[in-house]
């Protein structure tokens, strides 16, 4: 039975995130340059590598064993495995490469010192190996005063160059050895002090300690110069797997009251301790980076470490910190560097994200765009991107889920663009067989926030009649049509908005009851030419067209080529019906349209689209009352082939699928309206309108959207 407060600071740091992202460290060999390890412990049985080591062999005595398992301690709090019992390791399926460079019989001597030590040739060599044997990650629980020999600090900077991760335990010289002396550990211990030097190519990490309380520790040198590479774990009272008592000396102490030293927890075992000591607090750093370069294979060395230092939960503290006297401020600083480990931080997406489609990147932002036009959620409701692999700013790949889009816009116009049209001045003139109108908009205020805003534009219209011949032209607007458009509901794959339309002209010739019709369009992104053959009889009056549209901003008014990281833009062919005629008092008109859509730069087949609306007018209240029903337009077939990001491997490529999507939403806009527009006097004019949008942007389960709109006008 563990004693209260063991704890493995695993979920101190967020640990069971990674877990849950699938990194248990497997493939990953870890070098431990330590003290000697003792092989019996059942937590790492099946965990340390047949090259193991001791470098100083020929010169150490059968009885040379450390009597604190401190090598035993750091390898468990890596990588014992995870069997159920008391606790395992960081990076529970990593190999420890275990390298004993202790000074042969330094662990037994007693003294001031009574500690293992260690001298600079043995531990280059060390290194060396431990490079040589392929290790990732090197673990250095150790550290001593600065001096002027560079032999482990060129030792280190090799294994950067080479590739290899270093992990260095920052000292336990935080606190005064006595109340007359100053501290000594305002910055890391030889060789941790060379984190962030150039020779270390951003691949060595200094670690001090931090309690569970989240408190640094009295114990643990401050960051220094180092604060850049300089990461907090917990380092006191944390579990750990050592030898059996029996091996060791006499019992250790307990653990109450202990802070800084090896205490037994008084387990059934024996075989578990907590301890404290920044020489523990490193291990789950070289653990965690174990965990990094498992999971995400293509990582670089650096990227892997720069994921943890730029996850660290900022330590703050505004009191003056009792060894360095200055405060730990926001950001990295002296005292506690960048931070406190945080792996729930480290293993999810960091920095901007993006899929990648061919050699286009593109952002999630930009693939999971708002549904709109005519496509609506075609890309939640096929599924096109559910479990693709997207990469964050460290190329690290992360499978996405059931893909939901982000929320769209509701289908209705823009109202400040509407109102201020309202409050444009109006002018007409008719002479004879012409006329002329034209609607100026006031200015509106510049926004320094949108300076690229195009500003509003007069809109005018041109009619001029030769017997049986009609000609119109304008800006904005559009040639009339025996079904109206919606007030307030904006079709996106339709005509440009209400002042940001372009010029048109049509055409009509009259012959009898026929009538011959053709149009063209022209605004800065959408253009139309088209031509139509009306029949009018007593009943009413019938129009069969045929309409050319191009759109070189939007998808069907949507998004399908910028999900990709194309340019959105399609050819329409529509061929429509429009009819009008009295019944009674009211006049009842409706269209249908049906087009086929084609789509540049991307695989789409069987690509088409609806559209209909259907109106009912009369006379009311001393005005006109009009009552709408239309569907928007909507794509009813069609099917897109793309080449998915389904892995990154390795080496950094993409391993991809071919997949089909369908390209129809889920859902089908219906659209009501109901205006009412009425003249009082000659120079006053009263309108409203109330509008309801069900499913909107073609997505079943978007919650209906309402409208409402009053206005007066009044000529002076």
């Amino acid at each position: 039975m563990v004693a209260a407060g063991a704890n493995s600071g695993l979920s101190a740091v967020g640990a069971s995130s990674a877990y849950a992202a699938g990194a248990t460290g497997a493939g990953i060999k870890v070098a431990v340059i330590d003290t000697n390890l003792d092989s019996t412990v059942a937590e790492l049985q099946g965990q340390v590598t047949s090259d193991s080591i001791d470098i100083r062999a020929s010169t150490r005595a059968a009885n040379d064993i450390d009597p604190d398992g401190h090598g035993t301690l750091v390898a468990s709090i890596i990588a014992a495995k995870k069997d159920g019992l008391v606790m395992h390791g960081v990076a529970f399926d990593a190999q420890i490469l275990h390298i004993r460079a202790d000074r042969p019989g330094s662990c037994l001597e007693t003294g001031p010192e009574d500690e293992c030590s260690f001298q600079d040739p043995t531990l280059a060599e060390a290194i060396r190996y431990a490079v040589t044997r392929g290790a990732r990650i090197i673990n250095l629980s150790l550290g001593g005063e600065i001096d002027a020999d560079p032999t482990v600090e060129n030792a280190i900077f090799a294994a950067a160059a080479a590739g290899v991760l270093v992990v260095i335990s920052a000292g336990n010289e935080g606190a005064a050895p006595t109340a007359t002396e100053a501290a000594m550990g305002t910055s890391p211990t030889e060789p941790a002090y060379v984190a962030g030097q150039n020779g270390s190519l951003g691949r060595v990490v200094a670690v001090g300690a931090v309690g569970f309380n989240r408190r640094i520790s009295d114990f643990s040198n401050r960051a220094g110069a180092t604060q850049n590479f300089y990461l907090l774990a917990p380092g006191q009272r944390v579990i750990a797997a050592g030898p059996d008592d029996n091996i060791l000396l006499p019992n250790q102490p307990t653990c109450v009251g202990m802070a800084t030293t090896m205490c037994n927890d008084a387990d059934t075992n024996q075989d578990y301790y907590l301890v404290s000591g920044t020489s523990f607090s490193a291990p789950l750093v070289a653990g965690a980076l174990a965990l990094m370069l498992q999971r995400f294979p293509n990582i670089t060395p650096e990227n892997a470490l720069a994921a943890l230092l730029s996850t660290a939960d900022d330590y703050v503290d505004s009191a003056p910190d009792a060894i360095r006297g200055e405060a730990a401020g926001v950001g990295a600083d002296p005292v506690s560097g960048v931070g406190i480990l945080n792996l729930a931080r480290a293993f999810a997406p960091i920095g901007s994200t993006s899929f990648s489609f061919g050699p286009a990147s593109v952002p999630l932002s930009a693939a999971l765009a708002p549904a709109s036009g005519a496509l609506g959620d075609w890309a939640e409701q096929s599924g096109a991107f559910n479990g693709l692999v997207f990469q964050d700013v460290f190329e690290r790949g992360f499978r996405i889920g059931e893909v939901e889009l982000a929320e769209p816009r509701a289908p209705f116009a823009d109202m400040s663009v509407r109102a201020n049209y309202a409050r444009a001045s109006a002018h007409a003139i008719d002479f004879g067989p012409a006329s002329l109108s034209w609607f100026s908009p006031p200015p509106e205020p510049y926004d320094p926030r949108t300076p690229w805003a195009e500003a509003p534009r007069p809109t005018f219209e041109a009619h001029m009649k030769f017997a049986s011949t009609e000609i119109a032209t304008g800006r904005g607007g559009g040639p009339g049509s025996l079904s109206p458009a919606m007030m307030l509901i904006d079709d996106p794959s339709g005509p440009p908005q209400l002042g940001r339309g372009g010029s048109w002209t049509s055409v009509s010739q009259r012959a009898g009851p026929v009538t011959l019709d053709f149009m063209a369009s022209a605004a800065t992104d959408r253009n139309a030419s088209g031509m139509g053959v009306s029949f009018a009889t007593g009943s009413g009056t019938t129009r069969v067209g045929y309409a050319s549209l191009s759109d070189e901003r939007t998808a069907l008014g949507g998004a399908l080529q910028s999900r990709f990281g194309g340019e959105d833009g399609t050819r329409m062919s529509a061929i429509s019906v429009e009819t009008a005629r009295p019944v009674g008092a009211w006049t009842l008109s409706g269209s249908i349209e049906a087009a086929e859509a084609r789509v540049a730069n991307l695989d789409v087949s069987g690509l088409w689209t609806s559209a209909w609306s259907l109106n009912a007018e009369r006379p009311f209240a001393g005005g006109a009352l009009r009552l709408s029903l239309a569907q928007p337009r909507r794509a009813e077939g069609g099917s897109l082939f793309f080449d998915a990001p389904v892995e990154i491997l390795k080496s950094g490529a993409i391993r991809r699928e071919a997949r089909v999507a369908g390209l129809s939403p889920s859902g089908r806009e219906i659209d009501l309206e109901t205006a009412w527009r009425r003249q009082l006097g000659p120079r006053t004019t009263i309108e409203a309108a109330a509008a309801l949008s069900l499913s909107p942007n073609h997505v079943a389960d978007a919650g209906p959207e309402t409208a409402l709109w009053f206005g007066v006008r009044r000529a002076w």
